[in-house]
C-alpha cells in the first residue's frame, strides 16, 4: 500500500521505547539523523518513550535531541505498549519502530519507506538485521505453530540451514543471499516499518503481549487483510541484541514462555496450543537438567540451565509485573 503525504506532515516517525538504555538510546538516536545527512528533503520526526528508566534517559534524550518529542510512560509499560504511546503522538505518514540497541546505517530509512511504492501490498517492512562485527543476525521470522514450537526446543532447527522445514522462530537465511525484496510471514520488531494508518487500524500491538513476540502477531494480523510482509535488504540496521533484559536472564525465559502462550492462543487450534506449551516445558526440563551437565565443559550452557530453572521457581518480578 502507498503511504499518503499530506501537507507539512513528515514522513517518517520514527519510535524508540526506552527502558535503562540510556548511552544506547542516545546512540540509536543519533544514527537515525546521521543516516539521513544527506537527505535534507526527507521529513522526520523522532519520538521516545520512556518506561520509567532510572538511569536519566528521558532527561538526557530532552538535552541533547532538543526537537525528539519525549514521552515519560509513568511506569515500565512493555515494548507494545509503549509503542502504541508513540504512534499515538506521532504525526508521520509511516511509522518505523527500531529498538533503542539499533544503529541505523545510511539510507536505511529510505530503503523501507520506498518500498511502500514498489509492493502495492505491502503492509509491513523489516529491516536487514546486522551485528556488531557486520555479520548477518536473524531478522525473518515464521509465526511459532507447534512444528516451530517443536523444532526450537528440540534442538531441530539447528539444522534448518540444510533442511528448510526444520526451522523454528526464526527463518533460516537465504541461500542465495539478500539480492531482491521478498515475501515472508514477519519480520524482527528491531527495526519495523508500518504505515501509521494501517497501525491505527488494526489496533497497533495488542498489549497482552508485555516482549517478545508482538511483532509476529502483528505481522499475522496484516497479512490476515490481504497484505504483504517484506523483507527489505537494502535498508541495514545494526542491532546489538536484548541490552534491556541482559541484566535479569532468568526473567527473559519467562517473559517469552507467556509471550508464546498468547500468540498460541489467539491464533492456534486447540491441539497446537496443547501441544505447543507441552513442547516448551518439556524442552525446558530437559535444559534445565542436561545444560548443567554440559557445564562442565562449556560454563556458559550451565548459567543457562540455571536461568531456565529459576523462570519457573522464582515468584518475583524485576522489571515489572507479567499479566
Amino acid at each position: 500500500m502507498n503511504i499518503p503525504v499530506a501537507g507539512s506532515s513528515p514522513d517518517v516517525s520514527v519510535i524508540f521505547v526506552s527502558y535503562n538504555t540510556r548511552q544506547l538510546t542516545l546512540q540509536a538516536i543519533q544514527s537515525v539523523f546521521d543516516s539521513l545527512a544527506d537527505s535534507a528533503a526527507f521529513g522526520l520526526e523522532v519520538i521516545v518513550v520512556d518506561n520509567a528508566s532510572h538511569d536519566g534517559s528521558a532527561s538526557a534524550v530532552r538535552e541533547q535531541f532538543p526537537t525528539v518529542k519525549v514521552i515519560e510512560a509513568g511506569g515500565n509499560v512493555g515494548f507494545g505498549r509503549g509503542n502504541n504511546l508513540g504512534a499515538e503522538a506521532a504525526t508521520g505518514a509511516a511509522l518505523l519502530l527500531l529498538n533503542t540497541d539499533t544503529v541505523v546505517q545510511p539510507g536505511a530509512i529510505q530503503a523501507m519507506a520506498a518500498t511502500f511504492g514498489q509492493q502495492a501490498q505491502c503492509g509491513v517492512v523489516g529491516a536487514l538485521l546486522l551485528n556488531h562485527d557486520g555479520s548477518y543476525q536473524d531478522c525473518i521470522l515464521n509465526y511459532p505453530t507447534a512444528w516451530r514450537t517443536f523444532c526450537d526446543y528440540f534442538w531441530l532447527s539447528r539444522f534448518s540451514r540444510w533442511l528448510p522445514f526444520l526451522s523454528g522462530f526464526f527463518a533460516p537465511k537465504p541461500k542465495h543471499g539478500f539480492g531482491e525484496l521478498h515475501a515472508v510471514q514477519a519480520v524482527h520488531g528491531a527495526a519495523l516499518m508500518i504505515p501509521r494508518s494501517l497501525f491505527r487500524d488494526i489496533g497497533g500491538f495488542d498489549p497482552a503481549f508485555f516482549m517478545y513476540f508482538e511483532e509476529c502477531d502483528l505481522c499475522k494480523r496484516v497479512a490476515d487483510r490481504g497484505l504483504q510482509v517484506v523483507h527489505q535488504p537494502e535498508a541495514r540496521v545494526v542491532h546489538l541484541i536484548s541490552q534491556s533484559s541482559r541484566s535479569h536472564p532468568w526473567w527473559f525465559y519467562r517473559v517469552v514462555r507467556r509471550s508464546r502462550r498468547v500468540f498460541a492462543r489467539k491464533h492456534l487450534t486447540l491441539p497446537g496450543r496443547i501441544l505447543s506449551e507441552v513442547f516448551v516445558h518439556v524442552g525446558n526440563v530437559l535444559r534445565a537438567v542436561l545444560y548443567p551437565i554440559a557445564g562442565l565443559v562449556r560454563p556458559n550452557a550451565a548459567n543457562t540451565g540455571r536461568n531456565i530453572a529459576n523462570s519457573y521457581l522464582k515468584r518475583d518480578s524485576p522489571i515489572a509485573p507479567i499479566q
